[in-house]
């Protein structure tokens, strides 16, 4: 008799507008083939569908991802949780959690974000220049 519980899906919440971003949800879904993410682009969302404790802004500000109703995983750590669930990557979400590979880890998220903000700086200021 198997006594375990069913895994709760993950949600992730994605930038649907960040080209590195979009790239790297298609892979995952191709590779998640038992449905365990469900993802989310935060771009398409009305409003109304946001998370009450959760803003537009947050949600695009660093990667964040939840298990039913339970706490948030941003960061790193919703790597890490993102990782747990597909095959391959679930042998390698230990880099999220080891102390000194976590922290190169979050530096070089750091360094992307750094990065993805800039580049959604100038595409929506390329959006807003006339034609």
């Amino acid at each position: 008799m198997n006594n375990s519980r069913p895994a709760i899906p993950l949600s992730v919440w994605y930038d649907g507008d960040c080209p590195v971003c979009r790239q790297e949800v298609a892979f995952y879904r191709k590779v998640d083939r038992k449905g365990r993410i469900a993802w989310i682009d935060i771009v398409d969302l009305a409003d109304s569908e946001l998370p009450q404790d959760k803003s537009r802004s947050d949600l695009l500000g660093r990667f964040h991802a939840r298990e039913g109703q339970g706490p948030w995983l941003i960061g790193v750590d919703a790597f890490a949780a993102t990782w747990d669930r597909l095959p391959l990557f679930n042998r390698l979400a230990f880099v999220f959690r080891t102390p000194g590979l976590r922290q190169v880890a979050e530096a070089a998220y750091r360094g992307f974000l750094r990065w993805q903000r800039g580049n959604r700086a100038r595409r929506e200021a390329e959006a807003r220049a006339p034609g």
